[in-house]
């Protein structure tokens, strides 16, 4: 790809909130590795597109069934973000089907963080019956640490209109709309994510930009759109990080974070997507706060977190003029 200015050599240093991070595709490849020579399960190291990550990744969270797993997911995904500079993270992961409450282990573990505050988003599957998410919400129920319903998997085969009642509920417990749209699906699934769930944020959201009556509509009403170049480029939402539209979402004025879906699987960092974004934006520095001032503004963080969290980037900012 394009080669722009050179990434500041403090970025690590840079505060930055995670928005779009998969708990269970976040496990580290030795981690996993160990699990699935426990549990007996082959995972394949490859894929092709999304249907055959997804068979992956399914693969991969047959092997996190027992008491202790999500808890050491969890460690392990904030030493690694911390090193990139992430203060604040919200993980999506499945609240269902294990046979142990792995929601209450992962929040616990969150709460023994001292470096970065965890919060979570349940994360609806598209694929199974409409009962699940409503299980999943019904998990979900007064557990603080939960934020946001999300909502992934094949967009076209289950659009967001079949998830409409289940959003509204979550909506009047007080959780956020945050679901994947505009990935594998066009700009119609960005709006029906718009119209039907009234999302605050959109996981992904870059085929919007097929549509520019939508972009505008987004810039104008400033829903953030979560990217991941990594993860676009390697499922074949772009056929290169030369083409992808981040640069053109960016000057349309949309508001866009950063973050790596599936760290663990993908095999990257959130200093990797850094540098990605600002290669592709030509960033500067104050690119590059405006970057993270984006990821912590559109996050459900508490205001004196966003406060000091902002004030710790307009820092950053300063230190390399």
């Amino acid at each position: 790809m394009n080669h722009g200015p050179t990434p500041p050599t403090d970025l690590d240093r840079l505060p930055k909130a995670e928005l779009h991070v998969h708990l269970e595709g976040a496990v580290r490849p030795a981690t996993l590795e160990e699990f699935a020579a426990r549990e007996g399960v082959s995972v394949p190291r490859s894929f092709h597109n999304l249907n055959t990550f997804v068979e992956m990744y399914g693969l991969a969270w047959r092997t996190m069934v027992r008491p202790g797993d999500y808890a050491r997911i969890v460690r392990e995904y904030c030493a690694d973000a911390l090193r990139g500079g992430v203060r604040y993270a919200e993980l999506q992961l499945t609240t269902t089907f294990r046979p142990f409450d792995c929601l209450a282990e992962a929040a616990a573990e969150a709460d023994r963080q001292r470096d970065i505050t965890v919060r979570f988003i349940a994360d609806a599957p598209r694929g199974l019956p409409i009962e699940i998410s409503w299980r999943m919400l019904e998990a979900a129920k007064d557990v603080p640490h939960v934020v946001a319903l999300g909502l992934g998997g094949q967009e076209d085969a289950f659009p967001p209109e079949l998830f409409v009642e289940v959003f509204a509920e979550a909506r009047r417990r007080g959780l956020r709309s945050v679901p994947h749209a505009g990935e594998d699906a066009g700009p119609q699934s960005v709006r029906g994510a718009l119209d039907a769930l009234r999302a605050d944020r959109i996981m992904h959201g870059v085929r919007s930009v097929e549509d520019p009556a939508l972009v505008a509509e987004l810039a104008r009403g400033r829903i953030p759109l979560d990217v991941c170049p990594t993860s676009n480029r390697l499922l074949g939402v772009t056929p290169s990080l030369d083409d992808h539209p981040l640069r053109a979402l960016w000057d349309a004025g949309v508001v866009v974070t950063i973050n790596t879906d599936d760290p663990g699987l993908f095999g990257c960092t959130i200093l990797d997507e850094y540098r990605i974004a600002g290669r592709i934006l030509a960033a500067d520095r104050q690119t590059y706060t405006r970057l993270a001032r984006n990821s912590v503004d559109a996050s459900f963080a508490p205001a004196p977190l966003k406060q000091q969290l902002l004030v710790a980037i307009e820092s950053w900012e300063h230190q390399g003029m």
